[in-house]
């Protein structure tokens, strides 16, 4: 079915080299590390150097309970609730009366331990409430007599364990919300990185199979390969170039990723799950897989590049499709819509992802889904080889649907 080996792999290195030579990848493969470290290292500075230092912090409605006291004599801030006991501040969350809700435990000078309640779902990025709070922590433990626990709590006011509330307002018990950032932000990640790479590498793939139909050099490359080594060889050339390119931006950015951490209470303690990286990376490629080959058969099909390109953004919307509706399918990552895009091979992946980082447990779902986008791949890669050749053998006119359905039927 795909070709001598031989043949596929010399195609597969020639474009590889080829793709890296190219002034464009360097530029984009380079360039992208080096914006992330500005932003992740000079950016952070340049906040500061500019931000206001408010002797008052901003409070919008939220409550606390203090069992360590070390906010008894502090003055009355507007928006800042004193409340008696959890349950009180929990349903006063769940009736949306505060916005926040944190309890201060009786050990807060010496562990720097708050408890933060809030309603929602974790992944939403920190609001303005545990800021405002480490401010009036600070100003509570600098009122009284200082002692050196107190100082140093002053630099680091507290270590937050954020919590869930249902609409009950009781604490959802079914995980942490640093639980859930884990589960969500590896997904969101890689779903961001195959749609860059949708558009980027199969892009490239597409550009390079109708160029070459267009100045005649595929009519030499097929005369000494079969038309499955040839599209097999430009696939996995072509993808192993965008694979490098994320690569080294991986790697760029996990030096990046204690300073963002730092940004984000808590956050560096994270730990991920080895399945859920292991199936991320499953979809990625398959998803992969899956739009290369389309895009093969597109540039298969078409007499020049701007045809092609026209052709190839309506097959690139549905895989953005997903994470335009990220708003519906992560609050009910089970509901129908979203199990129904799981089945679709160009909304499979992103699809996938996005009810992974909405939580979803790991059904037979997820991986089914998986197992039909990848045989979805070798399908379309099937029907980009006969319509390729059928192609050379139309060159110049136009093919149609009709044409395409006799190519799958007739061409050798």
């Amino acid at each position: 079915m795909f070709g001598k080996t031989d043949d596929a792999r010399i195609i597969f290195e020639e474009e590889f080299s080829r793709q890296l030579r190219r002034t464009s990848w360097r530029v984009f493969t380079f360039g992208v590390p080096i914006i992330m470290l500005l932003v992740t290292y000079v950016l952070p500075l340049v906040i500061d150097n500019f931000s206001d230092d408010e002797s008052t912090p901003k409070i919008e409605s939220i409550g606390y309970v203090d069992h360590s006291g070390v906010t008894d004599s502090l003055a009355e801030i507007p928006g800042l609730l004193r409340m008696s006991g959890l349950d009180i501040g929990t349903q006063a969350l769940a009736d949306d009366e505060i916005k926040a809700f944190f309890v201060i435990p009786e050990d807060y000078v010496a562990t720097g331990n708050v408890d933060w309640y809030r309603r929602g779902s974790g992944l939403a990025a920190e609001d303005s409430s545990g800021d405002a709070f480490f401010n009036v922590l600070r100003m509570a433990v600098a009122d009284g007599g200082l002692s050196e626990t107190e100082v140093a709590r002053i630099l680091q006011p507290a270590t937050y364990s954020l919590f869930k509330v249902d609409e009950l307002g009781r604490p959802d018990s079914s995980g942490s919300v640093k639980d859930e950032i884990a589960q969500a932000a590896p997904a969101f990640v890689f779903a961001l990185l195959l749609l860059f790479s949708i558009f980027v590498g199969s892009g490239s793939l597409l550009q390079s199979v109708t160029e070459e139909k267009e100045n005649r050099m595929i009519e030499m490359l097929v005369t000494s390969a079969s038309s499955m080594s040839i599209m097999l060889g430009k696939i996995l050339g072509l993808g192993a170039a965008g694979l490098l390119q994320i690569a080294i931006w991986l790697s760029v950015a996990a030096f990046a990723i204690p300073q963002i951490s730092q940004q984000f209470n808590g956050l560096a303690s994270l730990t991920l799950d080895p399945l859920l990286m292991v199936l991320l990376v499953a979809y990625y490629f398959a998803g992969y897989f899956v739009f290369a080959a389309f895009m093969a058969s597109i540039g298969a099909a078409s007499t020049s590049v701007r045809e092609a390109s026209q052709i190839s953004a309506i097959v690139m919307i549905p895989g953005v499709v997903p994470i335009y509706l990220s708003a519906v399918i992560i609050p009910s990552p089970d509901g129908g819509l979203a199990r129904a895009l799981t089945f679709f091979p160009l909304t499979s992946s992103t699809a996938s992802m996005m009810r992974i980082a909405g939580g979803t447990e790991m059904t037979y779902e997820i991986f089914l889904g998986l197992a039909t986008t990848a045989l979805a791949g070798v399908g379309l890669l099937w029907l980009s080889a006969r319509v390729f050749r059928a192609g050379l053998l139309l060159y110049g006119q136009r093919m149609g649907i009709r044409t395409v359905w006799q190519a799958l039927r007739y061409a050798d």
